[in-house]
């Protein structure tokens, strides 16, 4: 009996019980191998310059970098590599984003188990992915617009700023960090929200996911 080979898989997402869960049933498929796992950014590009990969399952939002600076540079590494973004966010802009990235596809954390499989198996076939819930107008119209970088407006400073207080540090940590006064980071805090028109930690951390991620 010939054996056919397996594709593979590597599992990038910053939430280990997930990831293991996950991999868990990727390695239960007879035609799927989960090579690697990796927690973040910089383990994924180790782990992709040690061995070919057909397939990436990478999360946008993590640590240090998002999934879509992750994909961008991916790509660069290993172009034949397909990438399949996943996420729970299923903001169009964002999930635009993902594929300008040379993502293959985007599935969502919350679709079953099966379908993020047929997902895999579809982006290695070649075909774009989206979940059948995914708003397919909204993203069409987002990648037909084009992308604008709203993090250049932020100073120096500033973007020092927004990026501590996306990771959850609070003013009293950036301003130890920095060191600047508390109610320097307090001014810096509201400017940058002013300037990128966002009114809570998810939305900058969103930005922050959507316009290039985290600086490493």
């Amino acid at each position: 009996m010939v054996s056919v080979a397996k594709a593979q898989v590597a599992l990038v997402d910053d939430h280990p019980l997930f990831r293991q869960g996950l991999a868990m049933a990727v390695g239960c498929e007879p035609d799927l191998e989960v090579v690697g796992q990796a927690g973040n950014a910089r383990e994924a590009l180790d782990l992709a310059r040690s061995r070919p990969i057909d397939v990436a399952v990478v999360d946008i939002l993590m640590p240090s970098m998002s999934g879509i600076s992750l994909a961008s540079e991916l790509h660069e590494q290993q172009p034949d590599c397909k990438i399949l973004g996943l996420s729970v966010i299923d903001e169009p802009g964002l999930i635009a984003d993902m594929l300008r990235a040379h993502a293959s596809g985007y599935a969502f954390k919350t679709q079953a188990v099966t379908e993020i499989l047929d997902a895999i198996r579809q982006v290695l076939g070649g075909i774009r992915y989206l979940p059948p819930s995914a708003p397919r107008a909204a993203i069409e119209a987002e990648l037909g617009t084009g992308s604008s970088r709203p993090l250049d407006r932020l100073t120096r400073r500033e973007r020092e700023v927004f990026e501590l207080v996306i990771r959850g540090r609070s003013n009293d940590e950036i301003a130890s960090e920095l060191f600047i006064a508390r109610r320097t980071v307090e001014t810096h805090r509201q400017r940058i929200m002013k300037k990128l028109s966002a009114h809570s930690l998810a939305e900058m951390q969103r930005l922050a996911a959507r316009h290039g991620g985290l600086a490493t």
